[in-house]
């Protein structure tokens, strides 16, 4: 019976991986979090549930990740955030926590099969996807997320620097929007514009269990149209612009609750 590791389960992406995880028996799932009473308000009867295993603490604690990720045989990195933050650094951080895990797992049992990480990115930091789609709108993503999408960056250099024992598939999802699932395809063409969170969660199970695309770049497409978009978004991205040119206005909007 397989074994899966969740990380940044109380997310939209890995709440979806999670959710669609639980209704299958024939898994064991290892759930981490840095807020229990968080996932268990969101999944009340996750505590009682006898395959799965939750870890909680600070994302820095090496030990626990690598506690949660002993054993498994993918683990859905969906650690993230929405706010274009300056100097925002999760993804590093996730990264960081991961390859230390790993590397101790492997340093205690060398013949240790070591799990695949199902690495969540965007499709705006794939060439191959993103000139496929009008220039403006690549130009307006990359400053409006200009602090996320260089966390990614890094982060993801950081894993490749690990490429000759580390298994790694980068999911490249377009936009991503609250809504039901359409049905998905996994595609290494063109991504749709728009997903939602549960499709892509329903992708990152498939590569999990399908295996391959190691450090492919892999996207998704809506199987039916009509994923709807949250008119949310232009409001985040003018707000990640405003963080972007006048990264002192984080501090600013925070100190008077606006965020």
């Amino acid at each position: 019976m397989p074994t899966y590791a969740v990380l940044g389960a109380t997310g939209s992406t890995g709440g979806n991986v999670l959710k669609l995880l639980v209704q299958n028996p024939k898994v064991n799932i290892n759930v981490y979090v840095r807020s229990r009473p968080k996932l268990l308000a969101k999944f009340p009867t996750i505590a009682s549930n006898p395959n799965v295993k939750i870890f909680t603490g600070n994302l820095s604690d090496t030990a626990i990740i690598r506690s949660c990720l002993d054993g498994t045989d993918a683990v859905f990195s969906t650690v993230a955030t929405n706010d274009n933050m300056p100097d925002t650094h999760i993804a590093q951080d996730t990264a960081h926590s991961i390859v230390v895990a790993l590397m101790d797992l492997r340093m205690a049992d060398p013949e240790a099969k070591l799990p695949t990480v199902v690495w969540l990115s965007s499709a705006s930091l794939n060439e191959k996807y993103h000139k496929k789609g009008p220039a403006l709108l690549h130009w307006l993503l990359m400053h409006a997320f200009s602090h996320i999408y260089g966390d990614l960056a890094h982060a993801e250099r950081y894993l490749a620097m690990h490429k000759k024992w580390l298994k790694v598939v980068i999911m490249q999802p377009g936009g991503l929007v609250e809504d039901k699932m359409h049905g998905h395809e996994l595609n290494l063409d063109q991504p749709s514009d728009f997903l939602s969170f549960a499709d892509l969660a329903a992708g990152m199970i498939e590569v999990a269990e399908k295996g391959g695309y190691e450090w492919e770049g892999v996207t998704l497409k809506a199987k039916t149209k009509g994923t709807k978009m949250e008119y949310s978004i232009p409001i985040l991205m003018a707000k990640g612009l405003t963080f972007h040119y006048f990264p002192f206005m984080w501090g600013v909007t925070k100190a008077l609750h606006l965020q």
